[in-house]
């Protein structure tokens, strides 16, 4: 087995040069055909037989050895039986075509990976780490870690997850997002590795290295995800395995009946499924490949066929369909000192990561904060804590209403999202803070609408009127506020019932089990981790416009898939009526069955042009 396992490993290890040696070989058996007669040419044709059987019997006898009949038995079973015969000839012939089929996928194969090679091409190997007052020195990226300083100089990559404690320049985050516009980084703004500084120096105290980068998982993710394998995939493996054994029973019956074990061996031959079972993987990893160079992470084969299932999309409002960066409109201060309420507002929400308590904390007028003896979540809600012996309340109407809070001196523009505080079961201060839709939303949900007929669904935890209010310039079918997680999930599962295949679209923690309900989740790569790690699809640069590119790719990729298909199922039945005409024999039936395999290799690679 020892000794096998070597032989294969040559073969594997020199694929190429075993090619040629049987190429010359072919070239020599048909020139000594016509200067020196039959002996050179019967000669030259056993050993390119001989040569190219090797590997071809190993693998078949793995494959007996998990009881699978696979393609490699049907030629291996088909050479032996035409040196049975004394057909050299047609033996060398085929396990040559066999043998540059072979070759011809590994090297289409390597090329429709490209994209992923490019990716971990641009992973970051060493890294210039500050030294206090010493010259910067370069280390193994391995030897970088948390909390490290790194110098970072004009042209070269970024090669952590970090934030700039010092320096500005312009990044180059094409590797990340797809997006080719260089980005002006200051102190304090987030960098992420893989990209590239295209001017100024940057110093980065690092905060994620390696794997767990953003870039490191986006490779991972990919690499996952190109291996996997697609609902049709696997349909067509459980069928090869029944029919590549009914293709050897037919060939037994086919030379039982006729008495001519030629044709017997031509049946094994054209029933070869060669082109049927490489043409889904091929669609598959060029499809995905493509997506992920665009900033597109597709996380499986079957998501692609889900996505192009997708009827109705729904979107999550805030940070989705939002800029997500609102901005304080309205200050009612209701009761107390504005100074004090101001400041326990903004020490709570200094602890939140919400795009509310952004806006908050940009427009508070001071800087001191109050500690925080204890704080809990209400989910859909708000926050309860205790500041300074007091308990505060921050949130929605909600909260205050199931707190039995009054809110009846509360005066806020109503088209806008209200954050509330209460201190002690007393309305203090009420925010009224506004967002708006990003740029390019308007546009993409009409084309959804009007040319791709989706069904739109907005889904949101602000108040019904303010999500109205924020909705009203798109052509939404659906809007619905005033929503906690579960009752999005709820949303979405009555979607569902109905017939409907969904895709949900959100970004942050809340949007997980909406997510997760969805026949596809998709999340902006801008968003919350945990709302990342589920998702079938990441959207790397947090744009629709890369969810429609999403939703052509997987239509192109399934749509690419089925051409394939059919390709092979075509080619074995013209095969066969080939071979019943009379027309088609062992070797021109393999040279067919390769030029099948060639063609759906080449339709697959269509896919990386896009």
């Amino acid at each position: 087995m020892m000794k096998m396992s070597r032989i294969q490993k040559f073969y594997l290890d020199h694929q190429r040069l075993v090619l040629i040696v049987m190429t010359t070989l072919l070239a020599v058996a048909y020139l000594g055909k016509f200067y020196f007669g039959m002996m050179i040419y019967q000669l030259a044709m056993i050993l390119v037989a001989l040569i190219g059987v090797i590997p071809l019997v190993i693998r078949a006898g793995e494959s007996l050895r998990y009881k699978i009949i696979s393609i490699e038995s049907l030629v291996s079973l088909a050479v032996i039986g035409a040196f049975v015969i004394g057909e050299y000839n047609e033996a060398g012939i085929v396990v040559w075509l066999f043998t540059f089929g072979d070759w011809l996928e590994t090297i289409t194969l390597n090329k429709t990976r490209q994209s992923i090679r490019e990716l971990t091409a641009l992973a970051p190997q060493t890294a210039l780490r500050i030294n206090g007052h010493q010259a910067p020195e370069e280390v193994d990226i391995d030897e970088v870690e948390p909390g490290d300083q790194l110098l970072v100089k004009t042209g070269s990559q970024i090669p952590v997850d970090g934030s700039v404690v010092a320096g500005d320049g312009h990044v180059n985050e094409a590797s990340l997002t797809g997006e080719s516009v260089p980005v002006h980084k200051r102190v304090q703004d987030s960098v992420s590795a893989g990209t590239i500084l295209t001017s100024g120096t940057l110093t980065v105290m690092t905060e994620q290295v390696g794997e767990d980068t953003i870039f490191g998982k986006l490779i991972e993710l990919v690499e996952n995800a190109q291996d996997s394998q697609t609902q049709t995939q696997r349909l067509i493996d459980r069928f090869s395995q029944f029919y590549t054994p009914l293709v050897l029973v037919l060939a037994v019956l086919v030379g039982l009946i006729s008495r001519d074990l030629s044709l017997a061996i031509t049946v094994l031959v054209l029933g070869c499924p060669g082109a049927l079972v490489i043409g889904v993987p091929v669609s598959t990893v060029a499809g995905i490949g493509t997506a992920a160079k665009k900033g597109i992470v597709v996380k499986g084969g079957r998501v692609l066929e889900s996505l192009r299932k997708v009827d109705t999309l729904v979107f999550d409002k805030t940070g989705t369909l939002t800029v997500g960066k609102p901005q304080v409109e309205t200050v009612q201060n209701i009761n107390g000192d504005l100074n004090n309420n101001w400041r326990l507002l903004a020490s709570l929400e200094s602890e939140s990561n919400h795009p509310l308590a952004h806006a908050i904390l940009e427009a508070y007028p001071g800087e001191d904060f109050d500690p925080i003896d204890h704080s809990e979540i209400i989910e859909g809600r708000g926050i309860v804590a205790q500041i300074n012996g007091q308990e505060v309340l921050v949130g929605n109407e909600r909260l205050m209403t199931e707190s039995g809070i009054s809110l009846a001196q509360l005066s806020l523009p109503a088209e806008s999202t209200h954050v509330l505080m209460a201190v002690n079961r007393q309305l203090r201060l009420g925010i009224a803070v506004m967002d708006v839709l990003r740029p390019e939303v308007a546009s993409i949900l009409k084309e959804f609408k009007e040319k791709q007929h989706y069904q739109l669904v907005v889904l949101s935890g602000d108040h019904q009127a303010v999500t109205e209010s924020v909705m009203r310039q798109v052509p939404i079918d659906l809007v619905r506020g005033d929503l906690l997680p579960a009752d999005k999930q709820a949303v979405i599962k009555q979607l569902q019932d109905a017939g409907h295949q969904v895709a949900f679209i959100g970004d942050g923690i809340n949007d997980s089990p909406a997510i997760t309900q969805a026949n596809v989740g998709i999340a902006m790569g801008s968003g919350t981790e945990a709302a990342i790690e589920i998702a079938d699809v990441v959207l790397v640069r947090s744009t629709l416009e890369q969810l429609k590119m999403a939703l052509s790719y997987s239509k192109r990729t399934v749509r690419n898939m089925r051409q394939n298909i059919t390709i092979a199922i075509l080619t074995v039945v013209l095969l066969l009526i080939g071979l019943i005409a009379g027309y088609i024999y062992m070797a021109s039936g393999m040279l067919v069955h390769e030029l099948s395999i060639l063609i759906v290799i080449l339709n697959g690679m269509r896919l990386i042009r896009y």
